[in-house]
């Protein structure tokens, strides 16, 4: 786990991170000819992701992702963070994974599979950078009920320190 990495190595991670994300999004976005669109309302259930899925599949419209919490995002920008999470609510839906605390974590694994066949390891920031954001905050969140407040200190603590104390250093942060 790289510990130590320069700020020039963590933006060079997340560009090819947000660039995996990007193309991940644009191809789904191609199979399924509708796209995604921030909203402050974005189905919050799993039911709703559905529906919404479904009314997307029907008319073409972009399904609704949330914009919340995407001030400080692993994936270099809240428009790549929104990308990521169009990937992520699409996978929900294909792969019938609700939110419960054990899909959530399902779901991440799936996800970091794929990463990992696209040619990334953990030899490389950006796939630690991605574990922390996809495990990680399920792992939280499953232990807190709480969302974590800023995305990137949290992967950096993750990377740095392990996915064990990064969810303690959030914990804290949040007292």
């Amino acid at each position: 786990m790289p510990e130590s990495f320069t700020s020039t190595e963590l933006v060079a991670a997340q560009k090819r991170l947000s660039d995996y994300v990007l193309d991940q999004a644009h191809k789904i976005e191609r199979r399924l000819y509708f796209g995604w669109a921030p909203a402050g309302d974005a189905p919050e259930k799993y039911k709703d992701l559905c529906e919404a899925f479904a009314a997307s599949q029907k008319n073409g419209r972009p399904l609704p992702v949330s914009n919340e919490n995407s001030s400080s995002v692993v994936f270099g920008s809240p428009e790549v963070n929104m990308a990521y999470r169009y990937v992520h609510d699409v996978a929900h839906v294909e792969q019938g994974l609700s939110f419960s605390s054990p899909d959530e974590f399902v779901l991440a694994r799936w996800l970091m599979r794929r990463f990992e066949r696209a040619g990334f390891s953990r030899n490389d920031l950006e796939w630690h950078l991605f574990e922390a954001d996809a495990v990680g905050q399920v792992m939280f969140y499953a232990v807190t009920k709480q969302y974590v407040a800023d995305q990137l200190q949290f992967a950096l603590d993750c990377v740095r320190y392990g996915l064990n104390t990064g969810i303690f250093l959030e914990m804290e942060r949040q007292r």
